[in-house]
């Protein structure tokens, strides 16, 4: 029988009163009150600093200045905070019409309304401070039009890796600290000024004020100044076509045949990444092209150019004549500002075979071809009646999966591992695929209950939560068991005397672990990108990302060494006895797969893509549909234990699978993968590459076709123009494709 998951119980009396009110004491936490007492600082302390500065008479001049300057330190200190502390409260702020600089120049109005309250002044000292006071404001706005106008050149219509942009002359960024909060720190100015005129307050020494007033436009006018000799090395990157033309040549000069095209948020990045080393061994030269510039830190490390350009005009506009053929590894919306250009064959190569919906979607009768892994990807695509024809579908093997190692004859290492890796929670509410909410917890914990000689391997989809917000919580939940598993492991049983022993190796491959991480990150460019989602922290820009990610033979040799001393300070840093969570981009989906001895995953490509190494499998069975149903609808699990929502399954599959020799299912699993992955020979590489050479030359043959010399394939003869296209459409290509000096 399966552990049951303990499930909430409804308290009735006293007890559930106080329980029903839990919510509302939260809401009074010390964070919550601290945040509450802030609003109510930058609100109350603008209007009081009016009151302070209307009420007092010359009498009241010493202590009504030092009044002032305490409310104005609170003002200060509230606007450093607000922005993290209570962004809501500052955007309705500005929403309303009470922006930063209103309420900067509220602060300076309450100063000169008391100097006139309590100073016997001249008109001239007043005018002073106020031109002084309007001078920075003039010059605040010089120096964020400078900063905003460096930014948006430096914001290159299109970002590169592994592309010479030495004719581009792209400078060295301003200082972050010329450009981070620039407004905010260019209005702090005024600091100066009303020290100044509080001194002016408390001496009646004029010389106070026009001091600070001499300060803060010196200060700011240098501030200018520098910004200024950035705005003159910047200025030629403003002609954004003579970027795009220079770039493309460049990439020109590579003649890339092959593109890899790709579109999508960052937690989808890693559909692209997957075929890297695919690319990277096809026999015909290759780019890749992106469409948002902040998955460009997220590509793995590759030796091939790389270009993104984000607006659907600049793509046009970025002729590549020599390619033929565009890789597709997921659908989305910006694929068809690709399907436009014409004389290009377009594949959909998918990210992963599986028996999921999405992965017949009818958008794929867009392309010219869909590859797929084996004869079950065909029939699936049949099956479905997509629109897909018979004769577009092209089956080419999984080339990723050259590195997972195949089944050994026992069990490897000194502890049997299971992989649990639950799939995505799917697009929409209606399509739950994702087995971690209803069955996460209770598989886990029956792993690490009742079987003390298996370590739990727990790799969750990179999309997890990003949907349905319980998945995110059913997430933390097991992650948080599988540390108290571990915990109790450490305490308790055969491993507490080695776990005790071995914790200062362990912490030190944690440290060396940190280390690598950090180096990995500086190699691939995380962190270098202003509000990249891979490194909130980092503060240079594309510009610099594109200028500076040149190839380099001995950083590619140093990215490999470095992955391989990760890979072993990450399995030194957890003892072998340790149930693992693994999160993030290293360790892969294939390196877990690599260490599993049994995988238990839902409906997704792991089951197929595990079947390389031989290996028995589980696949969760979510709705309770029973063997035949399962397996008619889910081809891919007809070789592998069905495991029911209440797991009463797990303990005889443990059982076989941990077994001497060979389980039932072994030579099932075999048959299989054939139907999904296709034949062993030739390899899967060769198919890929064999898939290309022809669609290349069916691309050439339609090109020599359009210059009148042959006859086209019906399929893609449709897409050659037989005339110059609409204006911004490349068809240089074309015209390219007849020179013989081109593509």
């Amino acid at each position: 029988m399966g552990t049951s998951v303990p499930q909430p119980v409804a308290v009735a009396g006293p007890a559930g009163a106080i329980a029903r009110r839990r919510p509302v004491m939260r809401r009074l936490r010390a964070p919550h009150l601290a945040n509450a007492a802030l609003a109510a600082a930058l609100v109350l302390s603008y209007p009081l600093l009016l009151a302070v500065a209307v009420l007092p008479g010359p009498r009241e001049r010493v202590p009504a200045c030092w009044l002032f300057l305490a409310v104005a330190v609170v003002s200060y200190l509230a606007e450093a905070l607000a922005q993290d502390a209570v962004p809501s409260l500052v955007n309705m702020l500005n929403w309303v019409q009470v922006g930063l600089p209103l309420r900067f120049a509220f602060r300076e109005l309450a100063l000169i309304v008391l100097l006139l309250r309590v100073l016997p002044v001249r008109p001239g000292e007043i005018a002073v401070l106020a031109g002084g006071l309007l001078g920075l404001h003039a010059i605040r706005a010089v120096y964020s039009a400078l900063v905003v106008y460096v930014g948006q050149w430096r914001l290159l219509p299109v970002v590169t890796r592994n592309v010479d942009l030495s004719e581009l002359r792209i400078p060295d960024p301003p200082p972050p600290s010329l450009t981070l909060a620039h407004t905010r720190k260019m209005l702090h100015l005024d600091v100066l000024p009303l020290a100044g005129g509080l001194a002016w307050a408390l001496t009646r020494q004029a010389g106070w004020m026009l001091g600070g007033v001499c300060l803060a436009l010196t200060a700011g006018a240098a501030g200018c100044a520098v910004m200024a000799v950035h705005a003159r090395r910047n200025a030629h990157l403003r002609d954004r076509a003579w970027v795009l033309r220079t770039v493309s040549a460049q990439v020109r000069q590579g003649h890339p045949q092959v593109m890899l095209y790709f579109s999508g948020q960052p937690e989808s990045v890693y559909q692209a990444n997957m075929w890297l080393s695919t690319l990277a061994r096809v026999n015909r030269p290759a780019v890749i092209v992106m469409r948002e510039r902040w998955t460009v830190p997220m590509l793995g490390r590759t030796s091939l150019p790389v270009v993104c350009l984000e607006d659907m005009l600049d793509l046009l506009n970025f002729p590549l004549p020599s390619v033929r053929v565009a890789l597709f590894p997921a659908n989305t919306a910006k694929n068809l500002h690709q399907l436009r250009i014409p004389g290009v064959g377009q594949v959909f190569i998918n990210h992963g075979d599986s028996d999921k919906d999405a992965s017949v979607n009818p958008f794929a009768k867009a392309y010219d071809e869909v590859w797929v892994a084996g004869a079950a990807g065909r029939e699936r695509y049949l099956r479905a009646q997509a629109g897909v024809r018979d004769e577009d579908i092209v089956e080419v093997g999984r080339p990723q999966l050259a590195d997972i190692r195949p089944a050994p004859g026992a069990p490897g290492g000194r502890m049997f591992t299971v992989l649990y890796a639950p799939t995505w929670e799917g697009f929409t509410s209606g399509a739950q695929d994702s087995s971690l909410i209803p069955m996460g917890l209770r598989i886990v914990q029956a792993l690490t209950d009742r079987m003390p000689g298996i370590r739990v391997l727990y790799k969750p989809h990179p999309l997890t939560g990003t949907r349905d917000p319980r998945a995110a919580r059913a997430h933390e939940a097991v992650a948080a068991f599988i540390e108290q598993a571990n915990r109790r492991r450490e305490r308790t049983g055969e491993w507490a005397q080695e776990a005790a022993a071995s914790a200062p190796a362990r912490a030190a491959a944690l440290a060396e672990l940190a280390r690598i991480e950090e180096r990995l990150r500086k190699l691939s460019g995380d962190g270098q990108i202003a509000g990249s989602p891979a490194s909130p922290g980092g503060r240079s820009d594309y510009a610099a990302l594109s200028r500076d990610g040149q190839p380099d033979p001995a950083r590619d040799a140093e990215w490999r060494r470095c992955l391989d001393a990760w890979h072993e300070a990450y399995c030194a840093s957890q003892g072998w006895w340790e149930h693992r969570v693994a999160t993030g981009a290293r360790p892969t989906a294939y390196d877990c797969l690599s260490q599993a001895d049994l995988l238990i995953s839902d409906i997704s490509s792991l089951v197929a893509d595990f079947l390389v190494s031989g290996r028995p499998y589980a696949v969760t069975d979510l709705a309770g549909r029973g063997a035949a149903a399962f397996h008619e609808r889910f081809p891919t699990a007809v070789a592998g234990y069905l495991l029911s929502p209440d797991c009463a399954e797990l303990p005889g599959i443990l059982q076989e699978a941990t077994g001497a020799g060979e389980d039932r299912l072994g030579p099932a699993r075999r048959e299989l993968k054939r139907y999904l992955l296709g034949p062993d020979s030739p390899a899967p590489q060769a198919r890929f590459n064999s898939a290309l050479d022809a669609l290349i030359e069916r691309v050439e043959a339609a090109r020599r076709a359009v210059a009148g010399t042959a006859a086209a394939p019906p399929r893609l003869a449709a897409q050659l123009p037989t005339a110059p296209g609409p204006a911004g459409l490349p068809t240089a290509g074309l015209e390219l494709a007849r020179d013989p000096a081109g593509g």
